[in-house]
């Protein structure tokens, strides 16, 4: 048997580093050729790293989290195969030849690029450097912008800028938590990419209370306990996208969509005091209702273990504020995801009957979409539609079974 480094693949001009995101197979797993075995995460994209040949995964020798440099071993393969058909690894571009011609005018902004790593780019953001500075800092060094340049630069900037008073002086820097670093990281990455368009409606709420008081009865008589009235809603709209294909899309540059075979729905979870993790359900729309609800139940569970369960590909997020009674929000979409939706707290609502106005419970869904995925009739459709599924809920037509 041959044993095979795994490396930080070359993924795209320019790119000098990556993010290791997580580990899909452990030490001793079988491995097939072809089988994704980590995800990564550069400037440009969130992909899974397939292996390239099949064998028994030895050892990882990094740390999810880790910013590595393309080229970098991250793991070893026990290979099934002698070592002299042992495939090449992935390593870094060659250097071009020393009498190269200079980078074209157009390529100048690439090059430059080319000279700040994900880690330094990120570490500037979150220090309030702007793009042109950083830019411009690359241009002066013309080596590779670490944090510490990051850091002289903004101290040369600080010397020359009013001091602060005595009152303003006073606080203290602390480090933002793991899970909101990565989750700073992620909406730094991608955010800037989307066109956000919001638009909400508003779901009458008593058709789920009626299901879950017929769920209730079930369960006195032996059955499941019900799910959550948001995790009800949820169901609601996995089955609206059946009627919204472009839910199931992400956008994929240049004018193309991909389009998927099924719903990678994600579902914001908090932890602690403030700290915002995503749990997701692989394939939501291919489930029964009672196999989603155990599916979202038991991602919720990890989640508020601390298992962050992003992935690059989910096309479609909810969120919700339960007991804060926030009655409407704008939520924040991020590629590739294509839409967030945000469920407000379940409040009385005035409506028109026969005799008058009567006040029935009601919630507020707000959308945030893509524009460049999803225009505004499309949008408006699919909100429409939830509404007609929330509408539609009755315990026989959902768990006729059950």
């Amino acid at each position: 048997m041959a044993i095979l480094e795994v490396t930080i693949p070359q993924m795209g001009e320019g790119l000098q580093e990556a993010r290791l995101l997580r580990f899909l197979k452990e030490p001793g797993d079988a491995i097939a050729r072809d089988e994704p075995i980590f995800e990564m995460e550069t400037d440009k994209a969130t992909m899974e790293i397939e292996a390239p040949v099949a064998g028994v995964l030895v050892e990882w020798l990094v740390a999810p989290d880790a910013v590595v440099p393309i080229g970098a071993v991250v793991g070893r393969i026990e290979a099934n195969v002698p070592a002299q058909e042992q495939p090449v690894s992935p390593r870094r571009q060659p250097a071009p030849p020393a009498d190269a011609e200079p980078a074209a005018p157009d390529s100048k902004r690439a090059t430059r690029n080319a000279l700040v790593p994900p880690r330094t780019r990120a570490y500037a953001r979150e220090c309030g450097m702007a793009e042109a500075d950083l830019m411009a800092l690359a241009d002066k060094l013309g080596t590779r912008v670490m944090p510490s340049d990051v850091d002289r630069f903004l101290s040369n900037r600080v010397l020359m800028a009013p001091g602060p008073t005595p009152a303003e002086a006073n606080g203290e820097t602390v480090a933002l938590s793991s899970a909101q670093r990565t989750l700073v990281y992620r909406m730094q990455q991608r955010y800037a990419e989307a066109i956000p368009a919001t638009e909400e409606v508003v779901v009458p709420w008593e058709p789920i209370d009626r299901l879950r008081s017929d769920l209730k009865a079930r369960a006195r008589q032996g059955g499941d306990p019900p799910p959550t009235p948001f995790l009800i809603l949820a169901w609601c709209v996995v089955r609206a996208v059946a009627r919204a294909p472009v839910f199931r899309c992400t956008y994929a540059g240049d004018g193309m969509l991909r389009r998927y075979d099924h719903l990678h729905l994600g579902l914001a979870v908090t932890r602690g005091d403030d700290e915002l993790i995503t749990a997701r359900v692989a394939s939501a729309d291919a489930l029964g209702f009672w196999e989603f609800a155990r599916a979202a139940v038991g991602a919720v569970k990890r989640a508020r273990c601390g298992e962050d369960q992003a992935s690059g590909v989910m096309q479609l997020t909810l969120s919700n504020l339960v007991g804060l009674d926030i009655l409407r929000a704008i939520p924040v979409v991020v590629p590739p995801a294509v839409g967030t939706l945000f469920v407000g707290a379940v409040h009385l609502v005035p409506q028109l009957t026969d005799d008058g106005v009567a006040f029935v419970r009601a919630a507020n869904v707000s959308l945030t979409f893509d524009h460049r995925v999803v225009n505004g009739v499309g949008a408006a459709r699919f909100l429409a539609g939830i509404r007609a599924e929330v509408a539609a809920l009755t315990c026989d037509r959902l768990v006729p079974s059950e």
